[in-house]
């Protein structure tokens, strides 16, 4: 036996079916209570189940959400993650997830084969938020998360970077650190990485570009084990105080000073952007 289809059910019922899928999606108003038990009797009786793809079609909505992250190997992200899955199945509406691992040109090709299956909306954690493919998407139907752009109008959920850095680290200051130094992945064009760096600077008064170190989260790390043997020798007898700006920074930061015979809080302080951020 063929499937039913809402056209079927309309010749039964004896109503267009623009009229039975104004039923099905809930815009009642456009029909009379008497049509609307009409339909109703009808489903029950022919035991009709809607396919989610024909009312995808009709309404322009498939129910499907699709999500772009820069880096899943990051903690944060599963957080993330969990929030969406939770809140999108309350609603009624599917995950399509894409994984960038920190490419941006893997995070265009993504998007892309997002829009290409007509998800309903986009919910995108950008490697880059100025990539050209932003000016692809409205607010209408997208929504960043963690990292802003600068050229590109697109409504973002994004902590107080700059702000909340400004207040820790003004704290540290506040117990008598006489240097301090901002830690972090390569600053590029990551915002979250500069906003909180300039709150250092603000607290701080420092110039920008100075007591910045940077570490690469896999690879070499000479250089910066380097850098800070020398800042820890060219500053014996002072009070030395790091800021890092995720967890995975201030792991790496521990891991370094010990490797250098150095420990905390003996030797050095320390504070950490709170949680598993970017």
């Amino acid at each position: 036996m063929e499937k039913m289809t809402i056209k079927d059910i309309a010749k039964l019922v004896g109503v267009s079916p623009a009229t039975v899928s104004n039923y099905l999606n809930g815009n009642l108003t456009k029909m009379s209570s008497k049509t609307q038990d009409k339909i109703a009797k009808m489903i029950h009786n022919t035991n009709y189940v809607p396919s989610s793809v024909a009312r995808g079609l009709a309404t322009n909505d498939n129910k499907t959400i699709g999500v772009s992250v820069a880096d899943i190997t990051n903690p944060f992200t599963s957080t993330v993650l969990s929030g969406i899955y939770e809140e999108c199945g309350k609603r009624g509406y599917r995950v399509l997830f894409t994984n960038a691992s920190s490419d941006a040109s893997r995070e265009i090709d993504n998007i892309s084969k997002l829009q290409n299956q007509q998800v309903s909306g986009l919910i995108i954690n950008p490697v880059e938020g100025d990539s050209p493919i932003f000016k692809m998407i409205t607010n209408r139907n997208a929504v960043m998360i963690d990292r802003q752009a600068k050229r590109i109008n697109v409504d973002t959920v994004v902590t107080d970077n700059f702000d909340a850095a400004k207040r820790f680290v003004s704290k540290m200051l506040d117990k008598g650190y006489d240097t301090m130094y901002y830690v972090s992945w390569p600053l590029k064009s990551v915002s979250t990485r500069w906003n909180r760096y300039n709150g250092f600077l603000a607290a701080t008064m420092y110039i920008s570009g100075t007591h910045y170190l940077s570490v690469h989260n896999t690879g070499d790390i000479s250089q910066f084990t380097d850098q800070l043997a020398d800042i820890m020798k060219n500053n014996i007898g002072r009070k030395v105080g790091f800021f890092t700006m995720n967890g995975r920074v201030l792991i790496r930061l521990l891991a370094t000073m010990d490797f250098l015979g150095l420990q905390y809080p003996i030797d050095y302080g320390v504070g950490s952007w709170t949680g598993w951020t970017l």
